[in-house]
């Protein structure tokens, strides 16, 4: 993996998806493309030749949920990380994609970055195991 990660925010909330963009721009060593409700995400995942991270809310705009994103991100970039937002305190009782890191909103950057790397490490290990 290069030293820029690439990532995609996937959120119906285009202050949500801003904010986080913004935050991890600011950290540098990331490529962020953000895209509004699970269309988007599917249009954006078709142009990516490499996904490091997704960021993806449970809850989207659209006939997919984030958890059917992860899965189909999980389908084209098999190394990517995920990471799995919602504000509903339910969400965390959702099947969340193995390996993935699921966090509550509203956070922090800390808590974000704290996740983004929990999460590639998660991946690394799903990529090691044999099968």
């Amino acid at each position: 993996m290069s030293a820029t990660r690439v990532v995609l925010i996937v959120d119906d909330d285009p202050a949500v998806l801003e904010t986080m963009r913004i935050l991890l721009e600011g950290k540098g060593g990331f490529e962020v493309s953000c895209a509004l409700g699970s269309h988007g995400a599917r249009h954006l995942m078709s142009r990516l030749d490499r996904l490091d991270v997704l960021i993806a809310d449970v809850i989207l705009a659209g006939e997919a949920t984030g958890v059917d994103i992860c899965h189909e991100a999980m389908t084209r970039h098999p190394e990517v990380a995920l990471v799995v937002i919602s504000a509903d305190p339910r969400a965390e009782a959702t099947l969340l994609p193995e390996s993935s890191v699921f966090i509550r909103k509203p956070f922090g950057g800390y808590e974000l970055m704290a996740a983004i790397d929990q999460a590639a490490h998660l991946a690394r290990e799903r990529q090691a195991q044999p099968g």
